[in-house]
Order: structure tokens, then C-alpha cells, then sequence
């Protein structure tokens, strides 16, 4: 009997045991996400004109990440990042020191640094869209992609 008692009482300990967690389960911190705003705005588009310094490929520390295009200016040097999209991979631009290049974005302040959030980037008589008009930076076969899935009916 004192056997049986025992053997009762460890599995009523365990069934307590395992009834007891759930009841804690909701007490951690969930893990809390901001969204902000986005800091690109197309009334506050400009055009700049200049000439390609260099492609700066790993950015340092503290700026924006992806490549970032050094553009002499009329008024100096200009930080223009463009994303990582067209400098590698199958969409890759040669971007060559001394192209004449046309930039239209907004200026922005990103980490207490200035730098140019290019829109679209124009060299000799190609334009390509680096952004959207929400400032999104833009995977240049996407519209390839979404107007094949939209003519097939998408994934079923």
C-alpha cells in the first residue's frame, strides 16, 4: 500500500507539474517591433549632376548598408547609395570613375551622416529605378516576376 501511495503522489506531483507551465507561458516579453516612417519623400526629390569617384561596395561602419556611389559635384562630394542590387549578380551595372551620372532623390540624414537615397540613377542613355516612390529599394527583376505570376493566375 505505501508503494502505491507513493507511485500515486510522484504522478500527481508530475501531472501538477505540467499543468503548472502553461499558466506562465504568456508572462515573457514579447519581443516588441516599431515600424518607422519612411524617410523618403518625392516632394522633396532633387536632380543632381556629376561625375562617378568610386563604388564603395562595403560602406563603413554606421552608414546605411549596400553600395554607395562617391559623386563629384558641383558642390563637392555626394554619398549616393544605390543598394547592393546593381552591383552584383545578374543585374550588375559597371560603374565606371569619371561616368557622367544623373541622380534623382532626397537628400537624408541616416546615423547624424548625409547621404543621397538615389530613386533613379541615369548614366549615358540608360535610366534605371533604384527606389520606388516610397523610397523602398527595388530588386530589378521584380517586375519581370510579379507580371509572370499575375498573366499565370500566381502559385495554386
Amino acid at each position: 500500500m505505501r508503494k502505491v501511495a507513493g507511485v500515486l503522489s510522484l504522478l500527481m506531483a508530475l501531472a501538477i507539474s505540467l499543468l503548472a507551465g502553461p499558466l506562465y507561458a504568456n508572462e515573457s516579453q514579447a519581443v516588441k517591433r516599431t515600424v518607422a516612417p519612411s524617410k523618403y519623400d518625392v516632394t522633396k526629390e532633387v536632380t543632381l549632376e556629376g561625375t562617378i569617384q568610386s563604388l564603395v561596395r562595403k560602406p563603413a561602419p554606421g552608414t546605411i548598408m549596400g553600395a554607395h556611389l562617391m559623386v563629384s559635384t558641383g558642390h563637392g562630394t555626394v554619398d549616393a547609395h544605390i543598394g547592393n542590387y546593381f552591383v552584383v549578380g545578374k543585374y550588375a551595372m559597371p560603374f565606371a570613375s569619371g561616368e557622367s551620372v544623373k541622380l534623382v532623390g532626397i537628400m537624408a540624414t541616416i546615423n547624424h551622416q548625409s547621404v543621397f537615397l538615389v530613386r533613379t540613377l541615369q548614366t549615358g542613355n540608360s535610366t534605371i529605378t533604384v527606389r520606388s516612390d516610397h523610397g523602398f529599394l527595388i530588386y530589378p527583376g521584380a517586375k519581370t516576376h510579379l507580371a509572370s505570376i499575375s498573366s499565370t493566375g500566381g502559385a495554386r
